[in-house]
């Protein structure tokens, strides 16, 4: 099949016929707009924002008509009032010539508030009780009508504070105001002695421990870069020992609860204050065994221990107060079940497990639990790990030492810079040394 006949079966012209023709379009002429030089529009072309149009929308804007409100204008006129009443301070603003007056007023009254009222005092009370060898009748006077006016705010009355060439200071005022105070309340009749005693403590006010304050505060303003960072040192130093003091804390806790019994179901040592009754006075605990009389044995007792003693039961003794104690009977029980003396051993720390283990390897002493082992057998055997632990702690202290005395040789003789932790010791030395 040839292109002809292609051409033929879509109704196509043929190669040489021409199309039907069609009229020639007539491209319209944009128009310039006006502001604008021929060169320039040109070279903007026909992609760029009309200027024109953007011209016309803002005068548009511009020159819009008034919105025409059916309201009538609201007519404003200037008066003057006073917002202070006893100094007469006269200012004006603009007001709504409808708006009630006393509603002006009430607005600028809230305004007009006052301080808490100054004590007030008679010549009569002045000399029975308010008489002070440093203050006198007149400045003291003085000083009531300076915080008066300024509404006890005592920074303002030490600045605009000025009587006969005298400078007093805020603590001074305080303290005079105070003691004032305080003496009246106290002279005066008080029908709740409450009351009294509330007043008392709002008036209650520490001349020496105020000065005492601002000049420590003044002190640590004032602090050079070497003196923080010594203090810096000082407090990582406090933080390191007290986390040191609460790890043995820990340990001696684990310790004792391990010796006493608390974890093998006997009565533990009360605890009172977060500490244990370790201190308690001896000469109380032995007075108070000697109060409680020693029951004479029965013969049912001593058959018991007869009986015990012919089949190797030992009883361990209880404490004379376990049986009225009623919170630590509650909290661990007299008896517990059977149970093999060998499961109340010790345990090692799991950072000490492994070294007391090689330890006692090295000396021949099998960390396996014995076999049918007797009551001697045990306490043998426990002295033997205590023995071993303190020796691997104290390895392990030795060991710490000596590494820091090689660091702090290396350090001294140069091979090994310096590290922070051994700066802050630097400080801390230098500055023990300093205080000595």
């Amino acid at each position: 099949m040839s292109s002809s006949d292609v051409r033929a079966i879509l109704n196509l012209p043929q190669a040489g016929q021409a199309g039907p023709s069609q009229p020639p379009r007539r491209s319209v002429p944009v128009k310039k707009p006006e502001g604008i030089s021929r060169e320039l529009y040109a070279l903007i072309g026909d992609n760029a924002p009309s200027l024109a149009e953007a011209q016309a929308s803002l005068a548009a804007f511009k020159y819009r008509e008034r919105p025409k409100l059916k309201s009538k204008a609201v007519k404003w006129e200037w008066m003057r009032f006073t917002p202070v009443g006893k100094d007469g301070l006269g200012l004006g603003h603009w007001v709504r010539s409808d708006e009630e007056p006393d509603a002006r007023v009430e607005y600028f009254g809230k305004f007009n508030l006052h301080g808490p009222s100054v004590m007030q005092y008679s010549q009569f009370e002045y000399d029975q009780h308010l008489v002070d060898p440093t203050w006198t009748s007149q400045e003291t006077a003085y000083l009531f009508g300076l915080l008066r006016e300024y509404d006890l705010r005592f920074v303002v009355v030490a600045d605009r504070y000025e009587y006969a060439g005298k400078k007093r200071s805020i603590e001074e005022i305080k303290d005079r105001y105070y003691t004032i105070c305080r003496r009246l309340v106290r002279t005066r009749t008080a029908s709740d002695p409450q009351t009294q005693q509330q007043l008392l403590q709002a008036y209650a006010f520490d001349k020496a421990r105020e000065t005492k304050r601002k000049q420590y505060a003044s002190e640590l303003f004032h602090l050079t870069a070497a003196e923080i960072a010594e203090e810096e040192a000082l407090y990582v130093e406090i933080k390191r020992m007290e986390q040191n003091e609460r790890r043995y804390r820990a340990d001696r806790d684990d310790l004792m609860r391990t010796v006493v019994g608390l974890d093998s179901g006997l009565i533990g040592l009360e605890q009172a204050n977060g500490e244990g009754v370790v201190g308690l006075d001896k000469n109380k605990k032995r007075k108070r065994e000697e109060e409680v009389p020693t029951p004479a044995p029965t013969k049912k007792q001593k058959e018991s221990a007869a009986y015990d003693l012919a089949h190797c039961i030992y009883r361990l003794p209880t404490a004379p107060s376990s049986a009225t104690s009623s919170h630590l009977a509650t909290r661990h029980p007299l008896h517990v079940g059977v149970h093999l003396r060998s499961t109340k051993l010790p345990q090692p720390k799991p950072n000490a497990a492994i070294r007391i283990t090689d330890l006692l390897g090295e000396m021949g002493v099998s960390t396996q639990k014995l076999v049918m082992p007797t009551r001697v057998n045990l306490e043998v055997f426990e002295r033997v790990l205590q023995a071993a632990g303190g020796l691997v702690d104290m390895k392990r202290q030795v060991d710490r030492v000596e590494q820091e005395v090689r660091t702090l040789r290396a350090q001294r003789e140069g091979y090994v810079p310096p590290t922070r932790q051994s700066r802050s010791m630097s400080v801390v030395s230098e500055a023990s040394t300093r205080r000595k």
